[in-house]
């Protein structure tokens, strides 16, 4: 039995490794979902965390057979969460106020069009795309699960400093120069570093050598 269906027909550790299997997946699409402007304002952990609990609340609800179908669903999920932190802030912006943005606010009514929404979550695409550009094999395709799923745990492996430095040329789009300014060192330390990671995240999903 699968750990979806061994989820599915109730039992509580199942469903808590499917939490821990896909919180990276989560931390990934909140951080692209939320945006610069809201990621100084919301703890990242706060966003997976409280999408965690939702997802053990909401879980008797899905319908899904496979892992497949879950990661549909979480997407969803963490869109509706990410739709609502950004109407609400938009609010706050325009009444004046300077409050610390709830994360409990009611999911199922996002707006999918939304700030930091849903729309957003192509940009964490790129780098996947990126790294399979070189699977030739459909079977191996087939056979793993979302790239972007085994993208963000490769990214958890790597130093903070390659990791960040990926994601803000992959994901936000930097320029080596940008990133250099950012991060206080310089171009051809930032694309060195860029160069190591990308090279790094190959070899730990186990992807020949691009260009």
């Amino acid at each position: 039995m699968t750990l979806v269906a061994r989820a599915r027909s109730g039992e509580a550790d199942a469903l808590g490794q499917l939490c821990d299997l896909y919180r990276n997946y989560l931390r990934m699409l909140a951080r692209t979902g939320l945006g610069p402007r809201l990621r100084e304002r919301v703890e990242l952990s706060d966003v997976v965390q409280e999408t965690l609990i939702e997802v053990v609340r909401q879980f008797p609800a899905f319908t899904g057979q496979d892992e497949v179908a879950l990661v549909g669903w979480l997407r969803r999920l963490i869109a509706q969460k990410l739709a609502d932190l950004g109407r609400f802030h938009s609010r706050v912006k325009r009444g004046g106020g300077d409050v610390q943005l709830p994360l409990d606010v009611p999911l199922g009514q996002g707006d999918l069009n939304a700030p930091g929404s849903a729309d957003a979550f192509g940009r964490s695409s790129r780098l996947a795309e990126l790294l399979t550009i070189s699977q030739t094999s459909p079977s191996e395709a087939a056979s793993q699960r979302e790239a972007t799923v085994m993208l963000a745990d490769a990214l958890t492996k790597l130093p903070p400093d390659q990791a960040e430095i990926l994601w803000l040329y992959h994901v936000d789009g930097h320029s080596f120069e940008t990133i250099g300014q950012r991060l206080g060192i310089s171009r051809k330390v930032a694309r060195g570093l860029w160069a190591k990671g990308l090279a790094s995240l190959r070899r730990s999903l186990g992807i020949a050598p691009g260009p």
